[in-house]
């Protein structure tokens, strides 16, 4: 094509004159405001148009936006509607105002499924994990010259498996939509296996629509069997419910998630997997605070999948990447003076005992040295939250709220992870309770994974010495807190609720 190499000139001046216009108006007498001269319209004509028909790259790039829908982005957003109406002909001027609106479309388009539509920091302000960068006018004057323009643009989405086992999942849900969902199961008592109930006919059905299993749905069998009671566990699993096989108002809340509000979960879940950076590393660790877990991976192969405590409503575990860079066994606990007075402090004041028992020391500052006081001989209930000169250090050992190790990384919240006293709260389905930091289900597997050349032994030796050492990796590792309430694991899609309630601008949005 001999003047595709003018594509580049025609783009700018097309982007000049308000994109937004056309993405905004409905009438095609607009486009005839367009500075192009009648030879920049033809040299634009000539990417798209061959002998007033459609050219190879013009069916590529219609096939790409109509695809866009499989990506959770709506093709009308690019213009596809008012494409396919157009009806090509000898006339110039309907030719060109194709040619302009085809190659708007695909500029929001390669922008959008390559780095997301909406800026992640503007619809989601505790996302902080940078954005990529895309230039679509310096991608589309490469890939027109490309052998293969297709190919281009189909690898402009993320290519990984967590994407594409959501698109397909996408897919599924937008079926069920398509054939009308489920309805919502009523208010019920209580119910384990064994009981019987009107609404388990119901349950049978709604559980049938989405895993396409042969459950009775008549409705004369009300008896809660086995086999349900397999699948209902199945669905707590999937959904991040106690899998305890009991239908109660959590698990019953679950279902009653209409089929397009799950599908408006994985488009959120998509775009938020557009945001994220196209090489993660080949070594990193991911966690994801939406569903209490942390993963860690080595050339592409899950090492590690273990619980994690994430920070209460009250007190955000931000989303963002850092770079763990070295381990405290046997930590110091500096509590954070917030935690100090609004945590501690009261418990001090309730039980002059607390501090001793739990290995807690108090501290001044003065003329610029650090001053230990006995917590007996202050008067806790003088002390308030506007009155509050000390802080607090906890010494390691068994009481201590770290636990035995503390995975450090630079962060602007003062967020690390760490072990923990408390191992019973990982048994919670809902895991919300600290105070922003992150406590990790096994702190000794984690270790061994981060210090690739440590043996194991020397591991558990630093832990049982009980001293106070830091070790330094000698490659750091990257970590990514990420914030999807829709994710994959082998292949297999999961749910979890909107704990931080993050999903609901951007749903709205999308």
């Amino acid at each position: 094509m001999d003047n595709v190499k003018t594509l580049f000139f025609i783009v700018i001046l097309l982007t000049s004159y308000s994109v937004s216009s056309l993405a905004s108006t409905h009438q095609t007498d607009d486009l005839d405001s367009s500075p192009l001269s009648a030879t920049q319209r033809q040299q634009l004509d000539s990417i798209w148009l061959e002998n007033q028909q459609l050219s190879t790259h013009a069916h590529d790039a219609l096939d790409f936006i109509a695809a866009s829908a499989h990506h959770g982005l709506s093709p009308n957003h690019y213009h596809h509607d008012r494409l396919k109406q157009f009806t090509l002909s000898a006339d110039f001027t309907s030719s060109s105002q194709f040619s302009q609106l085809l190659t708007d479309g695909l500029l929001k388009l390669i922008s959008d499924i390559s780095i997301g539509q909406f800026k992640s920091s503007v619809v989601d302000p505790e996302w902080f994990i940078p954005q990529r960068k895309i230039n679509p006018i310096a991608f589309l004057q490469q890939a027109v010259l490309q052998p293969h323009f297709k190919s281009q643009l189909n690898a402009l989405s993320p290519d990984t498996p967590e994407y594409h086992a959501l698109t397909q999942a996408l897919s599924r849900y937008q079926s069920y939509v398509d054939r009308g969902g489920w309805l919502q199961i009523d208010t019920m008592p209580l119910t384990i296996q064994g009981d019987s109930h009107t609404q388990i006919p119901a349950i049978r059905s709604r559980l049938s629509i989405e895993y396409d299993l042969s459950l009775s749905t008549d409705k004369k069998v009300t008896f809660y069997d086995k086999q349900l009671e397999q699948v209902v566990i199945h669905f707590q699993k999937k959904h991040g419910l106690k899998t305890d096989g009991i239908i109660g108002y959590k698990t019953r809340k679950a279902m009653n998630v209409s089929a397009p509000e799950r599908v408006q979960q994985i488009k959120v879940s998509l775009e938020r997997l557009r945001w994220m950076p196209k090489d993660l590393g080949s070594r990193y660790l991911m966690i994801n605070v939406a569903n209490y877990t942390l993963t860690a991976i080595s050339e592409g192969d899950e090492k590690l999948n273990m619980r994690v405590i994430v920070g209460r409503k009250s007190r955000q575990t931000p989303s963002f990447s850092a770079t763990l860079n070295h381990l405290v066994f046997n930590p110091y606990w500096n509590v954070p003076k917030k935690l100090a007075r609004l945590d501690l402090l009261p418990k001090q004041q309730a039980d002059l005992n607390y501090f001793y028992l739990n290995d807690i020391r108090v501290f001044t500052t003065e003329n610029g040295h650090k001053v230990e006081h006995e917590p007996y001989t202050i008067d806790w209930q003088s002390v308030n939250s506007t009155n509050f000169p000390y802080f607090f250090r906890q010494d390691p050992g068994e009481h201590n709220a770290l636990g035995k190790l503390k995975f450090m990384f630079q962060n602007p919240w003062g967020i690390y992870l760490h072990d923990t006293a408390h191992k019973e709260l990982f048994e919670q389905d809902m895991r919300s309770l600290s105070s922003g930091c992150i406590r990790v289900e096994d702190p000794i597997a984690l270790a061994n994974f981060s210090l690739t050349t440590t043996p194991k032994e020397r591991v558990l030796e630093l832990i049982e010495n009980k001293e106070n050492k830091g070790l330094k990796l000698r490659k750091s590792l990257s970590l990514y807190a990420v914030y999807f309430t829709v994710w994959s694991e082998k292949g297999e899609v999961y749910f979890s609720p909107d704990l931080y309630q993050r999903n609901q601008l951007l749903s709205k949005l999308l």
